[in-house]
């Protein structure tokens, strides 16, 4: 038999090997081959998971330390440039020390049909032993939906430069394939590989820089600015601003299409360039990762709104927004709240965002402005707050600290009303919004008495809220920029909250200040 196998070809010699080792009924076939005894008897060099075994070890000692060497070993994760170096043990790979010990007996056999068939096929080279690992699928997910996070990024369409007016070319995006990653990790274990590169998908853009360079951008289809606070402590609040609206300046909504908020701005995430700043949960300030976000979504409503396009998916906020007037803004969440509309016109718009020097502006540019747009608004009810008062063992006793401004709830009722001057025809649409109230929030002291010289927190510096009963506000084609008019009513003059008791104390012998006290003076706030 040795001399007809040495015959063989080399590749089908090598084959008969990797049989072997992955299949015991090959192994068992074997048994009946006769083999020399001298030829047998030959010394081999035994290799496992990368490193030569030694021989004066017996197999059930050598599978449990081999074990432990292995699963202590790190493999490296790779996806593009992003790697991770993770213990296999921690990965979710498993060897079973068993089946490893039978797999070394049998090795270290002289006669076993195992090493009778490496010594037949390749007699120069070490016997490589496979590792008997299995994957823990949910463990090994755990590490790859981390990377996901950082890896995923949406493709970036072709776009326009509102302002230069130029073509900027599409860039695909990617996506971590977790099934596929699973598969090349398993293969990787088996192999004792101490890199692992991971599968990754492309996502095509769904454009070509040359379909948007021919966009007529010549009109101002509708447009919408906000204030934003430019001082140190709203730092990273304004990071998100500037993050936000760079990803949804220049993009081009063709004719029909869906503009969807989310999915362009994508999630709010450390690795998608957001920092953590204020956000409303629950009717109270808190941090997150994002804040600032609704104000761009918000904005941009504003100009979707006078441009008289069709508003899909819009939330109103969960207390009314002191940089935006009642019923034109919009709320976004990742994953649950949305803002969307669709482009209902026969020509390409193109969106042009911008944050600079206080000011978030959003104008929707297009071929023509044709329609004038109104909005009316009127309060229908208004809705007491609760006053809190939360113990502060870091405070200092008998300080009291502001935390959060009360404001009150209101239902109201807007209509748009959307003229096209090249018909004459007008429609008009009705919707009803209600913002529950938000609570005021007083931070008591419970600590030591204050020392010398100190000097407590500052209380919230926002206002009274005051927004007008009934107002109206206009954009169009023959207007030059917005038409205001308000009537300030009962809820727009300062000093109302206090008049009509719109706060709740929290008890009756509460000493806290009222809703006015130890706060900047009541100014309108336009809204």
């Amino acid at each position: 038999m040795s001399d007809n196998v040495e015959q063989e070809p080399t590749a089908v010699r090598r084959a008969a090997v990797v049989g072997l080792l992955c299949c015991a009924g090959a192994l068992g076939g074997l048994l009946v081959v006769p083999e020399p005894a001298a030829q047998a008897a030959r010394p081999v060099e035994l290799v496992f998971a990368g490193v030569a075994l030694p021989s004066e070890l017996r197999p059930t000692d050598l599978a449990a330390s081999e074990v432990q060497r292995y699963l202590n070993g790190r493999v490296l994760l790779r996806a593009g440039e992003r790697t991770l170096a993770v213990r296999r043990a921690d990965l979710g790979a498993r060897v079973d020390v068993g089946k490893l010990g039978r797999l070394l007996a049998t090795a270290s056999d002289e006669r076993s049909p195992l090493r009778r068939v490496h010594q037949a096929v390749l007699p120069k080279s070490p016997l490589r032993l496979p590792v008997p690992a299995v994957l823990d699928a949910e463990v090994a997910t755990h590490w790859l939906l981390q990377l996901k996070d950082e890896i995923d990024r949406p493709a970036v369409e072709a776009q326009l430069d509102p302002r230069k007016k130029i073509a900027v070319p599409a860039r695909p995006g990617v996506a971590l394939d977790v099934y596929g990653s699973l598969e090349r990790i398993d293969r990787g274990l088996a192999d004792a590989a101490a890199s692992i590169e991971l599968a990754a998908l492309a996502i095509p853009p769904r454009g070509r820089t040359h379909d948007v360079a021919k966009v007529d951008m010549s009109a101002v289809l509708g447009d919408f600015t906000t204030r934003y606070n430019r001082t140190a402590e709203s730092e990273d609040r304004t990071h998100n601003l500037h993050v936000a609206a760079a990803k949804i300046d220049g993009y081009v909504l063709a004719p029909g299409e869906v503009f969807d908020f989310n999915a362009v701005v994508g999630d709010r995430t450390a690795h998608n360039g957001f920092r953590r700043a204020p956000v409303i949960a629950d009717g109270e300030l808190v941090d997150g990762v994002g804040g600032g976000t609704c104000q761009i979504a918000s904005t941009l409503h504003g100009a979707v709104y006078f441009a008289g396009l069709p508003v899909l998916t819009r939330v109103p906020h969960s207390h009314p927004s002191y940089y935006i007037k009642l019923g034109l803004d919009a709320t976004v969440v990742y994953g649950s709240v949305n803002f969307r509309f669709q482009n209902d016109r026969n020509h390409p718009l193109v969106i042009e965002a911008t944050v600079d020097d206080g000011f978030v502006r959003v104008a929707l540019h297009g071929k023509e402005r044709a329609h004038t747009v109104s909005f009316l608004r009127r309060i229908d009810k208004t809705v007491p707050f609760d006053e809190k008062l939360v113990d502060d063992p870091s405070l200092p006793r008998t300080t009291r600290v502001l935390q959060q401004r009360g404001i009150p709830g209101f239902e109201i009722t807007s209509f748009r009303v959307i003229r096209d001057e090249r018909t004459g025809l007008a429609r008009r649409e009705r919707s009803q919004d209600t913002y529950p109230p938000s609570p005021q929030i007083w931070r008591i002291g419970s600590g030591p008495e204050a020392a010398p010289g100190y000097e407590p927190p500052r209380n919230d510096g926002h206002p009274e809220y005051l927004v007008d009963e009934v107002m109206s506000a206009t954009q169009g084609p023959n207007i030059d920029g917005i038409e205001l008019s308000a009537t300030p009513g009962r809820t727009g003059t300062a000093g109302w909250i206090e008049r009509e008791a719109m706060m709740k104390p929290a008890h009756p012998t509460a000493a806290a200040p009222t809703a006015a006290a130890a706060l900047p003076a009541a100014t309108s706030t336009g809204t």
